[in-house]
């Protein structure tokens, strides 16, 4: 394991010491740049909406978006979900009168919380535990882990910004031990954006509350 990394013991990959790291409209912009524009963006949101939708067996009437960015999911999900939040750690983007905003993400029941490249970047992450809702919703960078040469060299190791890394395994153990079952789970985004590799890229899964 390369220095400053350990191993929990769900075998997801902790950046031990951390320095700030800055969220701000640049930050947002850039990530936004990096999904091919506002359009690309918004393709992602109605892929990540229809896949939400179609793998569950239940009407979605309240939904949580955590790290909302730019709010282009929160948008899209809001034509057809009644209640829509979101929070963000340094908001940005106004988001329309209908969405709500909220500093406390287990403050109100959800039956669907979404966290769509956020989870990585959260100090801490044992708070999952803390969520009320049925399920929960999470893409992040799929880890492999092959050995520290790869990971070194890993385009998503990203040191400050990326504090957590998973694999389908070691996120699923994760939220296993805070009572969610995995629904879902495959490197759907892939199809947008892409992977450098032949090994899936991006890793989205479903979880429902046990």
């Amino acid at each position: 394991m390369l220095e400053n990394y350990e191993k929990t013991k769900d075998g997801v990959i902790k950046q031990v010491a951390r320095n700030d790291f800055v969220y701000d409209e640049s930050y947002t912009l850039q990530k936004q740049s990096e999904l091919g524009g506002e359009a690309e963006e918004e393709r992602l949101s109605s892929l990540r909406l229809g896949l939400m939708i179609g793998s569950l067996n239940s009407t979605v009437t309240s939904l949580l978006d955590v790290g909302y960015g730019s709010g282009s999911f929160l948008r899209l999900a809001s034509k057809i979900v009644g209640k829509c939040s979101g929070h963000d750690v340094s908001p940005v983007y106004p988001l329309p009168t209908k969405i709500r905003t909220t500093e406390d993400v287990s403050g109100h029941y959800y039956d669907v919380v979404t966290f769509f490249n956020s989870l990585e970047h959260m100090p801490e992450i044992d708070f999952i535990e803390n969520l009320r809702c049925k399920y929960i919703f999470i893409t992040v960078p799929w880890c492999h882990n092959f050995s520290d040469d790869w990971f070194e060299g890993w385009e998503h190791r990203k040191p400050d910004e990326h504090l957590w890394h998973f694999n389908d395994e070691s996120l699923q153990r994760f939220m296993l031990r805070r009572g969610y079952m995995c629904k879902h789970y495959s490197n759907v985004e892939d199809v947008l954006r892409g992977s450098r590799t032949d090994h899936p890229n991006y890793l989205t899964s479903i979880f429902k509350k046990d």
